[in-house]
């Protein structure tokens, strides 16, 4: 199908929201994608007009518009304006009918499986057991792998390891607070640099990388971290809305030439528990590694607005600073903390992306973190 303009797109929601509600649509996109809609592909917490404009848009980009306009129109019969506009808008998604149209298979509010009959395409020969873990393209995976590596630098004071941190602009650089405070505190901003590249090789030998110093305005901004969160009780008191653990680092030059930078989200996305969770970090001060957790997502305690991500992807000393991405390299958290308890810990913690660019920007610095 042709992809759809502007226009098209906030026509299509605004018809769309007159015959959905949340659940319809989550199995709509279900069916039409195996990803579960509050978890890939958008907020569900907008209102019904937005999250329908979100999705499309997302499923524009992802290229499976045309299967879930077919979702809606095999299940809208007596809808016949829903259908006119989906047959204007996608021929294709209104003439690929099953035989029958109520064979598609669809969950019910309680995220059952209704029966398929046997008219459905090839019953019973797979499942979607974790419709969270989307399938991933080998090369585009890589790929987006290699980028990422390139944009996470070890942070060092006076040459020696003290964190990781990553580009979130050509010259800006993303870490936490508690790793450069000491030498913020003693005014000794020029002792930090960021080592990139920094990598063990095929044959076991090391690209030592390079380094880059800090630019006369070294710290553009930062915020501290909850006083508990340094004692053995971090949850008591909860973090406040500005100890959000990070220091924004401006280069002596333009390091995101080539190497791109990871943007900062407008907003966080909902995440439900299990969702998949990857660290790159430079644990011990080591080369950089990747720690990958395919259900790390875990509950976050009370106030709900509490604002931090908690999950079980693994972390070691010097990985502080540290991206938290998506299985598809987007970020989502800067990782700042571990569990201070020594023998099970159960938990890692970062802080949501969305909130440190909200405070950056309101800081007026927004123009150091572009858009990628």
């Amino acid at each position: 199908m042709d992809k759809l303009t502007g226009t098209q797109v906030s026509e299509l929601a605004k018809a769309l929201s007159t015959t959905v509600n949340l659940d319809d649509l989550s199995n709509f996109v279900y069916v039409a994608t195996g990803d579960q809609l509050e978890v890939y592909w958008t907020d569900v917490r907008q209102p019904l007009v937005s999250v329908l404009r979100e999705l499309v848009i997302r499923l524009e980009q992802e290229g499976q518009t045309g299967n879930f306009l077919k979702a809606v129109y095999v299940n809208r019969p007596r809808r016949d304006d829903i259908r006119q506009l989906i047959a204007q808008l996608a021929p294709e998604a209104a003439a690929e009918i099953l035989s029958n149209p109520y064979d598609l298979v669809m969950l019910d509010k309680d995220n059952r499986r209704t029966q398929p009959s046997d008219a459905t395409l090839g019953p019973g020969l797979q499942r979607n057991i974790k419709p969270h873990l989307r399938m991933l393209d080998p090369a585009l995976w890589i790929a987006g792998m290699t980028q990422t590596l390139r944009r996470v630098c070890r942070i060092e004071i006076a040459g020696s390891a003290a964190g990781t941190g990553f580009l979130v602009g050509p010259q800006a650089v993303l870490t936490n607070w508690h790793v450069v405070e000491a030498a913020a505190g003693q005014n000794d901003l020029p002792a930090i640099s960021c080592r990139f590249d920094y990598a063990r090789k095929a044959d076991g030998s090391f690209d030592e990388g390079e380094v880059v110093a800090l630019s006369g305005t070294a710290l553009l901004h930062h915020r501290p971290y909850a006083p508990a969160e340094m004692t053995a009780a971090p949850d008591e008191p909860p973090p406040a809305a500005t100890e959000l653990d990070f220091a924004l680092l401006q280069l002596a030059e333009t390091a995101g030439t080539g190497r791109g930078w990871f943007a900062l989200p407008e907003r966080d996305g909902a995440l439900s528990q299990g969702s998949p969770l990857i660290i790159v970090q430079h644990p011990h001060g080591g080369p950089v590694k990747l720690a990958i957790d395919t259900e790390a997502i875990l509950p976050t305690p009370a106030p709900p607005e509490r604002p931090r991500l908690r999950y079980a992807t693994n972390t070691d000393a010097g990985s502080s600073g540290s991206p938290c991405l998506s299985l598809e390299w987007q970020l989502l958290a800067l990782h700042h903390f571990g569990d201070p308890a020594w023998g099970e810990p159960k938990f890692n913690q970062g802080v949501p992306a969305g909130l440190i660019r909200a405070d950056i920007e309101a800081a007026g610095f927004g123009a150091a973190i572009p858009a990628a």
